[in-house]
């Protein structure tokens, strides 16, 4: 059986239906929008500084932590 996961949604929703996925939803992961982000920056900064495995490590953690920042404040907006 092959299932596509709009078929599926069109049975489990009609029209009308308030209960909606909430994939269906325009909310934005800015988790994953910083977090590459972070890691360019990471790169560019391991390089100058010839340390590359701390660049992206402290890059990384830098983007979590600004997505999750950006995030949690466009919530409660």
């Amino acid at each position: 059986m092959d299932y596509n996961n709009k078929d599926s949604q069109d049975r489990n929703h009609k029209a009308g239906d308030k209960n909606i996925d909430i994939s269906e939803k325009k909310e934005k992961d800015y988790t994953g929008i910083f977090l590459p982000v972070g890691i360019g920056l990471g790169v560019s900064l391991g390089i100058i500084f010839d340390n590359l495995a701390i660049g992206i490590s402290l890059g990384a953690a830098l983007g979590l932590a600004t997505g999750a920042v950006v995030g949690t404040i466009k919530k409660k907006k």
